[in-house]
């Protein structure tokens, strides 16, 4: 089959991305632009705190010189609990400045159980920086945590040996600024840090049960802030808003360095009840910084559709962006009145950035497309047997890039499954090329469900329930039936302040049908089952934990 007959695609590096670590790219900036902002967060409660490169910088080398006083072993693991606020950002580049290796994850979506798994899976876990609010949980898995001690004692992770805390009225913790003061006395000279040393550890979303754990290099991520910065249009010097915590890719502090520009951000958004209430604050945010371009998840950029005409004052912002798949077309409605562009980015924990597409035209965006792949990705879309389908004709999307995928820390045994010899990390994404070159993902190929004898996506239904004005999230989940195979229930998360019925939800698919006339949407696909909820649980990085909603599905449905 000839190449530009087969769903094969590969752009060749576009722009430069400097070769260096990321806290050298922070002294750099520390440098040149000072007085500059790097980050401003917000907390809920509408208190504002910034940090300039300048003090970012120092205050991280402080930190990193104090850890050095503990005497940890370089590459060491020193996991770093996710909230965004400035003292994260000092512990992760003063630990990565020290030669240790931040891991990202959330000690409030784990339970104690879960934490000691994941942090022996990966090994060489020697402290973690916390928040008070999570002090609970260590009295389950640490023996002499509420005694004074100079080093903990945990029989569950032998590795670990220090707790500390970002902040903390208690004494006998040490906080973020405690090391600082230890660091300011130092006289320890800071190792070099490459651009190929590893940066940090991430956890996929573990949706489907443990999260599995990821590392990246400190180019890969400069390579991320690029990708996502050039999307957004960011310039030097302005303000652009992503309310998603730091330790998600999307949201990685490499993307404010890449673009030498000051990133808003949100310390608790995730723990405002609903969309209507993010949207509300995240405005506010928008109108007292002047953001030019913004990162919305999906259901924020819904909300902002339905209210139209409000706060001309501060739209239309310059770009808004979106990932998380699939993307229907009916978000890119905010260009116009809300942006001038609408962009979506494609990618996963494992590779990072994989594709983007920036559009000005509402119909220039079509369901679920991604766009082109960034510069050095090759994209390939294969059948079962591994070979290159021809363009559209949906099949497994496959990735190659310059940094590969390293493998998980902590779930080895699927690396081979994963990975290709050759360097092809098979996505479990499906999807097909069009005629443009261009890649269209339309959901995962181990959530497609057989009704039947017919293969039907999941995301595909929940997209189409979303749409609905009640309906603030849905996720479908396949049951097993006698007769075909599996029937779909649908869980329903219903829009604060609104009421809707199951008779309600079956006509709008039924009404869809002609709008998506060569869909598999029938009758017989529409859930046979509907359950109703106020919130959704969710994981560390705010996705939707579709473990724990499963559980909460089978309990309801194993309820007499």
């Amino acid at each position: 089959m000839s190449s530009h007959r087969s769903s094969y695609i590969f752009t060749p590096e576009a722009f430069d991305v400097p070769y260096i670590s990321l806290p050298d790219r922070l002294k750099e900036l520390a440098a040149v632009h000072p007085e500059r902002e790097a980050m401003i967060c917000w907390s809920t409660d509408g208190q504002r705190r910034s940090i300039t490169y300048s003090e970012l910088y120092t205050r991280s080398e402080l930190f990193a010189k104090g850890l050095a006083t503990f005497g940890f072993e370089r590459n060491s693991v020193i996991a770093v609990t996710n909230t965004n606020c400035t003292e994260w950002l000092i512990c992760t580049f003063g630990s990565q400045m020290v030669g240790l290796i931040p891991l990202h994850f959330s000690l409030a979506n784990f339970s104690a159980g879960d934490i000691v798994t994941l942090l022996n899976g990966i090994g060489r876990c020697t402290a973690i920086v916390m928040e008070p609010s999570n002090i609970e949980v260590c009295n389950d898995f640490i023996d002499n945590f509420n005694k004074t001690a100079e080093f903990l004692i945990s029989t569950k992770v032998p590795t670990l040996r220090n707790i500390f805390f970002m902040n903390s009225t208690d004494e006998k913790f040490m906080t973020t600024q405690d090391i600082c003061n230890i660091g300011s006395m130092s006289e320890f000279t800071l190792p070099q840090i490459s651009a190929d040393d590893i940066c940090g550890v991430f956890l996929t979303s573990g949706s489907t049960g443990i999260a599995k754990a990821v590392s990246h290099t400190h180019f890969k991520m400069m390579h991320a802030g690029y990708s996502w910065g050039k999307n957004l249009e960011i310039q030097p010097g302005e303000k652009f808003y992503n309310n998603m915590p730091f330790s998600w890719q999307g949201s990685y502090p490499s993307v404010f360095l890449a673009m030498k520009a000051t990133r808003v951000t949100v310390t608790d958004i995730m723990a405002m009840k609903s969309v209507t209430e993010i949207t509300d604050f995240t405005v506010r945010v928008l109108k007292e910084e002047i953001c030019t371009s913004a990162f919305f998840i999906s259901p924020v950029i819904s909300e902002l559709i339905k209210r139209e005409t409000q706060n001309l004052d501060i739209f239309p912002l310059r770009v808004i962006n979106t990932a998380g798949l699939p993307v229907d077309a009916h978000c890119a409605n905010v260009i116009g009145k809300v942006a001038n562009k609408f962009g979506v980015v494609y990618g996963c924990t494992e590779i990072g950035f994989i594709s983007v597409l920036l559009v000005d035209k509402t119909e220039d965006y079509d369901h679920y497309a991604c766009g082109y792949p960034v510069s050095g990705t090759e994209i390939k879309v294969v059948n079962d047997d591994g070979g290159i389908v021809p363009i559209g004709i949906t099949g497994e999307i496959c990735i190659r890039q310059r940094d590969r995928f390293l493998g998980y820390l902590n779930a080895r045994e699927k690396n081979d499954f994963c990975c290709e010899p050759t360097g092809w990390y098979k996505s479990d994404d499906i999807g097909f090329i069009k005629q443009d070159r261009s890649l269209v993902v339309t959901g995962r190929k181990s959530d497609i469900m057989i009704l039947g004898g017919v293969l039907v996506s999941p995301s595909f239904l929940e997209g189409i329930l979303k749409k609905h004005l009640c309906v603030a999230n849905a996720y479908i989940y396949p049951v097993r039936d006698t007769q075909m195979f599996q029937k779909a229930c649908a869980a329903i998360l219903v829009r604060k302040g609104k009421t809707v019925r199951e008779d309600e939800l079956k006509d709008f698919l039924i009404k869809q049908k002609r709008t998506y006339s060569d869909s598999f949407l029938g009758n017989r696909f529409i859930p046979e089952i509907f359950l109703f909820f106020d919130t959704f649980p969710s994981t560390h990085s705010g996705k939707l934990d579709r473990k724990r909603l499963r559980e909460e599905i089978q309990r309801r449905m194993s309820a007499p």
